[in-house]
């Protein structure tokens, strides 16, 4: 790792106040208060929930050798000490970005990094172009939603796209183990916040895009929303569209500014797929477009595709000739719909459905999500879902406003009933499952945790549907 200080500032427009020496070496790169040891260079971060700038005193304090500033924070305006190495820049957030690629030594100009942006898709497009690589004899590393996976790893990670230090990190690590290719998912908020900043994407694909990802915590309303995924195209070499995705004219007019090859993703070809669904199909056709750019054998694609199985998506964890349950991640009101499209076009007798919502998150969600399985679903059970700093009954109470216009409380043969406990709601349906039944457990898919009161908890639908399938014996 490059620890010279003059060194890391590399391709950073900076301020060094007082003309401090910065030809020294400091201990590491450090961007959490809770991390910070002596001689450590630190950077500021300005997020949604905490300003890392109202600690300066105390991070001068514990003795780091340098901090980065914004240079127009209101606190660090307040706090100009003449004893300290202080470094102003316009974003913090890109200089984060910058350091740690120099940092690592700028691991990702070694890598051919595919970004995969979309509202939907992202995650099943990864698996499937991860699968065509590695079947043509390539070693692949991937990062996203389920974690981060290279050579016999994998390491879960909160973010989709985890924080710029942590990506040039684990692209460090991928190359040293010989990886050539790295697929990521690219999410809106690792645009909008430059936790990619400086990546030269080999490919960007998109998938999709609807109004989805606003409210609290998230983007302000559709155009935010979409002006972060567009960032994508201003850093790569090829670009790949799926051509039915809402706003195409914009998007292509955007990539036009840009020296960038464009692909698109036009007509439907049809693959015997493991995982059921026609945007299943959609997804395939974008990673079956990919491989014919990038020069591999139509068997090669096929091949690859019709094997590829993605954690927590409309994943069969237990069957037998009675019932069935299914995983999966639809944790919106749009996931939701298609899933349990897909879900009534398997001809099952009754569609079980078991889902929350997240706290501290657009109510809007919760409305859909009543409205959609409400309609859809045979019977509900409304349990917990990363509730956050919320209470989970306050949550179900939102969701119920619109899920009664469909359905009747402690109706067991259509209606729905409130289980708060998640195992509890699980091990319900199990016990009382009728012949023909499909029971679909919804929202957190691959997740291997739950949020509540502020605190995070072991849990995955998986193990946890798996070992009451055991408790109770059946077969």
């Amino acid at each position: 790792m490059e620890k010279h200080l003059c060194k890391l500032l590399n391709n950073l427009k900076y301020d060094n106040n007082k003309n401090f020496n910065i030809d020294i070496e400091i201990n590491k790169l450090c961007y959490d208060t809770r991390d910070i040891e002596k001689n450590d260079l630190f950077i500021c971060i300005e997020g949604s929930r905490f300003d890392t700038h109202a600690e300066l005193s105390q991070i001068i304090k514990k003795g780091v050798c340098a901090i980065v500033v914004n240079k127009n924070n209101k606190f660090f305006k307040d706090l100009k000490n003449e004893d300290d190495v202080i470094i102003e820049v316009e974003n913090t957030r890109r200089a984060l970005a910058v350091i740690s690629s120099n940092y690592f030594n700028n691991p990702s100009k070694k890598l051919k990094i595919i970004g995969i942006t979309g509202t939907k898709g992202k995650t099943t497009t990864s698996f499937m172009i991860k699968s065509i690589l590695e079947e043509n004899g390539y070693k692949v590393g991937m990062i996203g939603t389920i974690g981060i996976f290279f050579g016999d790893k994998h390491i879960y990670t909160h973010n989709t796209t985890p924080e710029s230090y942590i990506l040039h990190k684990y692209f460090s690590m991928m190359y040293e183990e010989g990886i050539e290719f790295v697929v990521m998912e690219v999410s809106s908020q690792s645009l909008k916040y430059d936790r990619v900043y400086g990546i030269d994407f080999y490919f960007a694909i998109w998938t999709n895009i609807k109004p989805e990802h606003i409210g609290e915590n998230e983007h302000e309303n559709y155009e935010d929303y979409i002006l972060s995924k567009i960032k994508i195209f201003s850093q790569c070499q090829n670009a790949l569209i799926n051509s039915m995705t809402d706003d195409y004219d914009r998007i292509i007019d955007t990539i036009k500014k840009y020296n960038v090859n464009v692909y698109k993703k036009i007509d439907n070809q049809k693959f015997n797929l493991l995982i059921p669904g026609d945007y299943n199909q959609e997804n395939a056709s974008l990673a079956y477009e990919f491989g014919k750019a990038v020069g591999i054998s139509n068997d090669i694609i096929v091949k690859a595709l019709e094997k590829t199985v993605v954690p927590g998506r409309i994943e069969t964890v237990f069957k037998n000739n009675d019932f069935t349950i299914v995983v999966d991640y639809s944790y919106d009101p749009n996931g939701a719909k298609r899933f349990l499209e897909t879900i009534k076009k398997l001809e099952y007798k009754r569609i079980i459905t078991i889902f929350g919502c997240g706290g501290n998150r657009s109510k809007d969600r919760r409305y859909g999500m009543g409205e959609v399985c409400g309609q859809m679903a045979d019977f509900v059970i409304l349990t917990a879902d990363n509730s956050r700093f919320e209470k989970t009954i306050d949550i179900i109470a939102d969701i119920e406003t619109t899920l009664t216009k469909y359905k009747t409380k402690n109706d067991y043969d259509n209606g729905y009933i409130i289980l708060e406990d998640r195992r509890e709601a699980i091990e319900f349906a199990i016990k009382n499952h009728k012949n023909g039944d499909i029971i679909c457990v919804m929202g957190k898919g691959h997740e291997p945790y739950m949020e509540m009161n502020g605190k995070t908890v072991d849990f995955l639908d998986k193990k946890v549907i798996l070992e009451i399938i055991k408790q109770n014996n059946i077969k």
